[in-house]
């Protein structure tokens, strides 16, 4: 009997798209040939599933919002990162002198990016001013388009 050659995989190479390229690209068709051309694994970040659901107005977005749901796996912040996030966003909050409600906003940017990083994956982003400020507190992968 011969042998056959061992099969071998790769280590896919995730990718978390953050909210920002979503609704641009929704708003503008303005990453279309990158997320086409994305080399990535995607997982969707439960996080950015509530915030495309809570602004989804349009029928196109609820179609869009729902098509990810049903056919992405998605990922969620557990206990440890809950805890952990409060603890990162009061060092910005300070550090970066945030008003409450940059601080408010900036907490669901945080759990993404610790979602991303535990799974070991790249978070792609259109904001790369909130997530490079992050990055200053905690590593994680990040593409900013």
């Amino acid at each position: 009997m011969a042998r056959r050659n061992p099969v071998t995989s790769a280590t896919a190479n995730l990718a978390v798209i953050d909210t920002s390229v979503y609704i641009d690209n929704l708003r503008s068709r303005r990453f279309e040939k990158e997320l086409l051309d994305l080399k990535f694994v995607v997982r969707c970040s439960a996080v950015v599933l509530a915030e495309l659901w809570r602004g989804a107005r349009s029928r196109e977005m609820v179609r869009f919002v729902d098509y990810l749901s049903r056919h992405l796996r998605i990922i969620a912040p557990n206990e440890r990162e809950w805890v952990d996030s409060g603890k990162i966003v009061g060092r910005l909050a300070r550090a970066q002198g945030y008003d409450i409600h940059k601080t408010r906003e900036i907490h669901f940017d945080v759990l993404i990016a610790m979602t991303a990083r535990r799974i070991g994956a790249s978070l792609i982003t259109a904001d790369a001013d909130d997530f490079t400020a992050i990055r200053q507190v905690m590593d994680f992968n990040l593409i900013c388009w």
